[in-house]
């Protein structure tokens, strides 16, 4: 009985010792400088004036990725939503493009008050 026990002890330590070995070696889920993306909702959204309202169901979408020494090289942002009640709509998809600091962008409205917006910054189609 005694020598079961210690073998099965024996075997007990060798098993959870190559887990240890195991897990020490293994790779990481995802690289450093993998990209990462957020979700959430509420966001901005343009009326057919120009006009910014917040719409709490909105949903945005945020993807990052850095480079080995911490700087954004990938940079997308996407956002759905509609116009609020009573916020001017255009008489046909009212398109608006910008530059934020590097990042293209559009926004969209329609006539029936969808509302998307987008934003893409790529620093490899920066070289």
């Amino acid at each position: 009985m005694r020598k079961f026990a210690i073998r099965r002890f024996g075997l007990v330590l060798a098993a959870s010792a190559l887990g240890v070995a195991g897990t020490a070696i293994a790779k990481p889920d995802k690289p450093v400088n993998a990209a990462t993306a957020e979700k959430g909702t509420g966001c901005l959204v343009r009326d057919a004036d120009g006009a910014y309202h917040y719409d709490a169901e909105c949903k945005w979408t945020l993807v990052t990725r850095r480079n080995a020494v911490g700087e954004i090289v990938l940079y997308s942002y996407q956002d759905k939503g509609s116009l609020p009640e009573g916020a001017p709509h255009p008489d046909a998809a009212l398109k608006t493009d910008y530059d934020a600091g590097g990042c293209a962008g559009s926004e969209l409205a329609t006539p029936a008050g969808k509302y998307s917006s987008d934003c893409k910054y790529n620093a490899a189609a920066d070289n």
